[in-house]
């Protein structure tokens, strides 16, 4: 079964906040006359939901008085707070790969739209679920909300909390040795996947795929000739395709009509909305050598005309280029099906 959807805790999966998390803990141990605690000890007794871990530790204290003495603490070190090796790459790949991105975390929606807006990942995310108590709770409505399929989502956290998360809403369950609970807490929750950081599940993400992509059904993709100003026609240079140049597209979302995935790809990627788009063909494209994986692809062609405005490109191509179509047909290397597309637009 195909991967389609990540789920993603955030402390410890893809951030590296324990030192504030620890210092806020033991801050707020210290409020209410407790001896603070060591690393050590902190990591083998913390667990989730905190809910159940304060009313353990600290039974008379009310959730208010609790949140008051650790967000005083927390938010003076959040500004350090670094991401994990491996996460941007694995977030890149989920979005080239256009798998729904999700996350769901205890953290605080107040702290994580200052941390993920600092660290330029919020736009990874087509949801956040944050201050998610128990996610036992929350993933069931995440699921729903989503239209996602257990079988097909995958939940990557750093505690037990996490694994059990997931098998409870039956989604597969992959831990991470990054954050807050040893292998040895991890391994009694007993996870689908078990990975030492996140490269590791970037090599699993991309096994993966060329499993499924082998064995599933042909990827299908929609992509514009776009025109502009004076007829010259907008070309980007991209390196998974060999920094060939081509144009601007991507994959056809579940659930979503061709054109309305043609007109976000092309948002996303070059920051453009588009008028008078035009249907052209469909290529096959199979094994294309150009490409930096062997992918079987139904190429969707259009043609469409640019509304006024500023290329802004995203991490999909490193340049662009207004060009007159015939001019670039000789004057550039064109990767293979645009080549033929602009043939047929272009030589009619």
């Amino acid at each position: 079964m195909a991967i389609r959807n990540l789920i993603f805790d955030w402390s410890g999966t893809l951030v590296d906040d324990f030192p504030p998390v620890f210092a806020a803990t033991n801050a707020v141990f210290e409020a209410f006359g407790e001896e603070p605690w060591t690393e050590g000890q902190f990591r083998e007794r913390f667990y989730l939901p905190f809910t159940d871990f304060y009313r353990q530790w600290l039974p008379l204290a009310t959730m208010e008085e609790l949140d008051r003495h650790y967000h005083e603490v927390f938010h003076r070190f959040q500004e350090g707070i670094p991401l994990l090796p491996g996460a941007r790459e694995v977030l890149e790949y989920a979005r080239g790969e256009g798998m729904g991105v999700f996350l769901l975390s205890t953290i605080a929606a107040r702290h994580w739209e200052i941390q993920a807006t600092r660290l330029d990942v919020a736009r990874y995310f087509r949801k956040a679920y944050t201050g998610a108590l128990d996610k036992r709770v929350v993933i069931g409505d995440l699921l729903m909300e989503q239209g996602a399929l257990p079988s097909e989502t995958l939940f990557v956290g750093d505690m037990r909390h996490d694994v059990d998360s997931a098998k409870s809403a039956g989604v597969v369950a992959a831990a991470v040795l990054t954050g807050y609970d040893s292998l040895e807490k991890l391994k009694q929750s007993q996870p689908d996947h078990l990975f030492r950081d996140l490269f590791g599940l970037l090599g699993f993400l991309q096994r993966h795929s060329r499993e499924a992509s082998r064995e599933d059904r042909p990827v299908a993709t929609v992509g514009a000739l776009i025109f502009g100003e004076g007829g010259r026609v907008l070309l980007v240079q991209t390196h998974k395709w060999s920094d060939l140049w081509g144009i601007p597209g991507g994959k056809i979302r579940r659930g979503e009509r061709a054109e309305e995935a043609l007109r976000r790809e092309v948002k996303e990627e070059t920051g453009l909305d588009l008028v008078d788009v035009r249907y052209v063909e469909t290529q096959d494209c199979i094994d294309c050598p150009e490409f930096f994986r062997p992918e079987h692809f139904l190429l969707m062609n259009y043609t469409a005309t640019a509304v006024a405005g500023e290329v802004a490109l995203n991490d999909e191509a490193s340049r662009h280029v207004w060009i007159d179509g015939r001019e670039a047909l000789s004057a550039l290397p064109l990767n293979t099906p645009t080549r033929r597309l602009m043939e047929r637009v272009l030589m009619a």
